[in-house]
């Protein structure tokens, strides 16, 4: 039996709105791919799903921009883990976490919190396999 890895990808997701409630923001996004990595595969799947990505204790760096939008890339922290245009999944931190999303406008925003949660949402669809990077 092998092992399956399944990696958040932040270029090309959509974020389709952006809900405050207090101190949580909820960036709802529409469609982000998915990589499904398989030890010992030849090659790896992209699916595609709708997630929510949800900072609590939350303080807001720059504008939050226009939605709909598209974003380019971004950071997520994990306390002292910062990845760079992806992050494996399943996502539930605690802790100093922060979230810097680049839009394909040119735009940047950042939200720094205790808690960074990524919820799926309904059942992830397959696009294609792709070769091993």
């Amino acid at each position: 039996m092998s092992d399956t890895t399944q990696i958040l990808q932040l270029p090309g997701a959509q974020l389709e709105s952006i809900e405050q409630d207090g101190d949580s923001v909820t960036l709802h996004f529409s469609l982000v791919h998915l990589v499904q990595e398989m030890e010992n595969a030849f090659e790896d799947s992209l699916w595609t799903q709708a997630i929510d990505l949800a900072v609590s204790g939350v303080e807001i760096e720059g504008d939050l921009p226009d939605c709909p939008c598209e974003l380019s890339g971004g950071d997520l922290t994990d306390n002292i883990f910062t990845y760079r245009d992806h992050a494996p999944l399943p996502i539930n931190w605690r802790g100093a976490v922060h979230c810097k999303l680049n839009t394909t406008t040119g735009s940047e925003f950042s939200l720094a919190g205790d808690a960074l949660v990524v919820t799926q949402i309904d059942h992830p669809r397959y696009i294609k396999h792709a070769k091993k990077s």
